[in-house]
């Protein structure tokens, strides 16, 4: 895993008002992702966990 990526990622999503239980999911896949592997490496499970912390950083079309 890497640690720096994996803080980095956190401080980020919480930043962002991500909640801490589901930005340390998010963050720990990103921390183990393999871009030479299809998806990142990135099994079903972990894509949802990245896929939920995605979901609280989406801003609506409306705002400026």
């Amino acid at each position: 895993m890497n640690n720096q990526l994996y803080q980095a990622s956190m401080s980020a999503l919480t930043a962002h008002g991500v909640p801490e239980d589901i930005a340390e999911r998010a963050s720990a896949v990103v921390a183990k992702d393999e871009p030479g592997l299809p998806n990142l490496g990135r099994s079903d499970e972990d894509q949802q966990a990245v896929n939920q912390a995605m979901a609280f950083l989406d801003i609506s079309e409306d705002e400026p």
